[in-house]
């Protein structure tokens, strides 16, 4: 058996060496496409699918939650009444994840502000799609506003983000928003990440191979003494064949197994999006939506392999299927001993804080 190294480059004489957490996020959001989703078949039903589960293993999953989305929510139950049970349904459920040990943080999609409610149904705009869409001002009132609604609903908890549509770069344009509403840590890099789309750009082809690091102003470049954590996603490689199956998997949409949960229609990414996964290999975050819940137990000792003691994998309540909860399970099961982890659990490597840490 080759060895493995730690995070000090040492190399670690069996396999048993490595004590792999697992961190299981979801990002709670609606779909952005021309159908949005009702927030039962979206959020609540598979929201409460996962909790299930992960609860018969001892697991507890961190929700990047949507926060513009409950703002616009909000706003627009005052015109249409009928929208306030959306948003009790939303508070009681992230109310009561939190009452049971999992953890909230912050996701943020701007174009909520741009997108409005017409009684029926919610129109998108997403012209302006990220936050660097914005002045400078404005980003920090957003962020503001985000933190306070998840702040007024769970408490003084949140301090990790995530970028919409993974769109962090530039990293300067957003970073003294992210300082003045105490948000220190990032959960948004997975290492080979990269979309050349102008209007959802993001470039992680350079990131460290690690489980955290800090930076100041590039999540791509470690900064021993930077004022940011970064904790990426676990990444893994897909094949064209792999994409050719999910496009098959979709033309036979009547196999129940694989209709997620979310009665929506998601944001389309143009032809070159899907020509580039459908003629080459691509990098990808392990995940738990739909077929690439079929690839976590791969992504995960491709993980162990390259000596990392952290396993992210990322998922969508929208996204969920049968058949990936029941991989997620299976996935789980083979690991009843592994030490699960929220974002709660990286509290010392807050960069005010001299802790060390050993995890890799």
């Amino acid at each position: 058996m080759a060895s493995l190294k730690n995070h000090s480059g040492c190399p670690a004489s069996k396999r048993g060496d490595v004590k792999t957490q697992i961190l299981l996020s979801l990002d709670y959001e609606l779909f952005f496409g021309k159908q949005t989703g009702s927030v039962e078949c979206c959020l609540i039903q598979p929201t409460q699918a996962l909790a299930e589960i992960v609860q018969r293993y001892g697991v507890q999953l961190s929700f990047f939650v949507d926060a513009l989305y409950l703002q616009r929510l909000a706003e627009e139950s005052i015109k249409y009444p009928h929208l306030q049970r959306d948003y009790d349904s939303i508070r009681q459920q992230l109310v009561t994840l939190k009452e049971t040990g999992h953890d909230i943080q912050l996701h943020l999609h701007p174009h909520w502000l741009d997108s409005s409610y017409d009684g029926s149904q919610w129109q998108i705009n997403t012209n302006r799609y990220k936050l660097h869409d914005f002045p400078t001002v404005e980003i920090t009132k957003i962020v503001s506003s985000g933190k306070k609604i998840l702040t007024d609903l769970v408490g003084d908890t949140v301090f990790a983000f995530r970028a919409g549509g993974w769109c962090l770069q530039p990293f300067t344009e957003i970073s003294t928003a992210l300082k003045q509403n105490s948000i220190w840590l990032d959960s948004t890099v997975y290492r080979g990440g990269l979309s050349d789309d102008d209007e959802r750009w993001f470039d992680f082809s350079v990131a460290p191979l690690k489980s955290y690091w800090r930076f100041s102003t590039d999540p791509n470049k470690e900064d021993k003494d930077g004022t940011f954590i970064e904790i990426p996603i676990s990444a893994m490689q897909l094949t064209p064949l792999f994409f050719w199956r999910m496009a098959l998997r979709r033309k036979l949409m009547s196999q129940t197994a694989h209709k997620t949960y979310g009665d929506g229609t998601p944001l389309s990414y143009g032809a070159r999006y899907y020509l580039q996964r459908l003629t080459r290999s691509t990098v990808s975050v392990a995940s738990m939506d739909g077929l690439k819940a079929g690839l976590l137990n791969k992504a995960f000792h491709d993980e162990q392999a390259s000596g990392k003691q952290l396993f992210h994998a990322i998922g969508h309540p929208k996204a969920m299927t049968d058949y990936s909860l029941t991989q997620l399970e299976n996935f789980l099961h083979k690991r009843k001993n592994i030490t699960s982890v929220t974002f709660q659990d990286f509290g010392h490597l807050r960069p005010s804080q001299k802790n060390s840490s050993t995890l890799t």
